[in-house]
């Protein structure tokens, strides 16, 4: 008799379980692979938390974009017509996900996109009733990074910027408005774009020379990091500052002389304070054995965390149900606190955080640590950089 009832508990409990099949579309291949495969770790351990909890149950259904449109839309059509997928995590790097645009308004699933900075990316999207967009948008990156530079310039009387952006959708949105912007802080600009995984950068590195930057600024991918490094020494170039913006740095870049007092932009590190971080930072490392930096991990993470507790208030595995439960979702995270509301420009509907989450580090003693804003701050920055005084 007990057994039955037992059986009978069970049942009830996979009754009142939701199940959710969810495809999730990363690049984890290509030059976004660091953050793709960052991401993708994050949201294999909210999965597993989420799973374990009973209310909900997530398949996931993982496919590598490559960092490559002619990739990412097969493998997105691919989860629509064959693994019938109604919810998809993905639209990392801003270029894939604007060559995605079409398709997804085609097939019509609940996008929740992890990344996708750049505002090109914004108005393809416009109008896209289930876009929840977690990541801030390209103006709020500019936002924050233009407090540091006019930090810069009145701290330290910084004078000149050269910036080196790649020449895709990611790079490129807004450059002329953020020229104005540096230049509105009594910023001399030069500004020239490159082709991002080229690995060349001597002309255009040998032609700031001559500009005689106080800094440099890069808007790039991780696999630039290194060859912008050791090319910027190479060709005599001395910036008083390097300062990076790519969504991922390369691993091990840390231990790599080249990396001291380079500094950039983030919106996590495991030092953060606040208690979601701490409980993710635990978390992450009894499942993988080690720490990260990578922000993509707990981005990936809280987007798993509110999906689910979409699904749980929806009480059903419908996109638009799911879509209106998530709507109100107001939640704790490692970043902080998250809520949707339209974007800035009303573009789209459901923005999740915006510039409050960006704080900037710089490599010190093998390890990135936060300088700006003063009241975040670790340490004072060190300006001019070891790579200047050289």
């Amino acid at each position: 008799m007990r057994k039955a009832v037992a059986v009978l508990l069970l049942a009830g409990l996979a009754l009142a379980q939701t199940q959710v099949r969810v495809g999730v579309l990363l690049p984890l291949s290509g030059v976004s692979s660091v953050s793709g495969k960052a991401a993708l770790n994050g949201i294999q351990l909210a999965a597993e938390e989420v799973n374990a909890g009973g209310k909900v149950r997530l398949e996931l259904v993982v496919a590598d974009d490559g960092t490559d449109p002619a990739k990412a839309v097969p493998a997105f059509t691919k989860l629509m017509t064959v693994d019938r997928v109604d919810m998809v995590i993905g639209g990392l790097a801003s270029g894939v996900t604007f060559a995605l645009s079409g398709p997804v308004k085609q097939y019509g699933p609940l996008f929740l996109c992890i990344g996708a900075a750049s505002s090109v990316v914004e108005q393809a999207f416009e109008g896209y009733p289930l876009l929840f967009h977690y990541h801030p948008w390209d103006y709020h990156n500019v936002a924050a990074a233009l407090q540091f530079f006019a930090h810069l310039r009145e701290a330290y009387g910084a004078k000149k910027v050269a910036v080196l952006y790649e020449d895709g959708p990611f790079g490129s949105a807004g450059i002329g408005v953020y020229k104005q912007q540096l230049e509105k802080l009594g910023y001399q600009v030069q500004a020239e774009p490159y082709k991002a995984g080229s690995g060349q950068f001597t002309p255009i590195l040998t032609r700031f020379r001559a500009f005689a930057p106080d800094i440099l600024y890069w808007i790039g991918y991780d696999v630039d990091a290194l060859p912008i490094a050791a090319q910027s020494r190479q060709v005599g170039l001395r910036p008083k500052l390097i300062y990076g913006a790519p969504p991922s740095w390369p691993l091990g870049f840390e231990k790599n002389p080249l990396s001291n007092d380079v500094a950039g932009m983030t919106a996590w590190l495991p030092t953060v304070a606040n208690a979601e971080s701490r409980r993710f930072v635990a978390a992450y490392q009894k499942k993988y054995g080690e720490a990260t930096e990578e922000y993509m991990a707990p981005m990936g993470y809280t987007i798993v965390k509110s999906l689910a507790l979409a699904v749980e208030r929806a009480g059903s595995a419908d996109k638009t149900k799911v879509a209106e439960a998530l709507a109100g979702v107001r939640m704790a995270t490692p970043f902080g606190p998250l809520s949707f509301k339209p974007s800035d420009t009303g573009k789209t509907r459901y923005q999740g955080f915006g510039p409050e989450i960006w704080f900037q580090f710089q490599y010190l003693g093998g390890s990135r640590r936060p300088v700006f804003p003063l009241d975040k701050a670790a340490r004072p920055l060190r300006y001019p950089g070891e790579y200047h005084l050289r």
